[in-house]
């Protein structure tokens, strides 16, 4: 659960496993000439599920806000082990 599973530079958009780590994330999005802006101190080692769990911010979400505004959607198991998609792609 630690896959980059895609990156749409024309639509802006990714799709990532909550175990990415933020930083690995950031380096592939730079490749694309992109970024993601919530950059919490600890991005080495926090992973993008961790920072949706934790609304992470950092430096930059004083101009760009917080984790939940890069939020499409979210696809997530619950305890039952029913799936619950919430949200989705919104196309340019």
């Amino acid at each position: 659960m630690n896959r980059i599973l895609d990156i749409d530079k024309e639509n802006r958009n990714a799709v990532v496993q909550p175990g990415v780590i933020n930083m690995e994330f950031q380096k592939e999005l730079a490749k694309k000439g992109l970024y993601y802006p919530p950059d919490p101190g600890s991005m080495a080692v926090t992973t993008m599920g961790g920072n949706v769990a934790e609304n992470a911010g950092g430096p930059r979400a004083v101009k760009y806000g917080v984790t939940k505004d890069y939020l499409l959607g979210l696809e997530v198991v619950l305890p039952s082990g029913e799936l619950l998609r919430t949200g989705g792609k919104t196309l340019v």
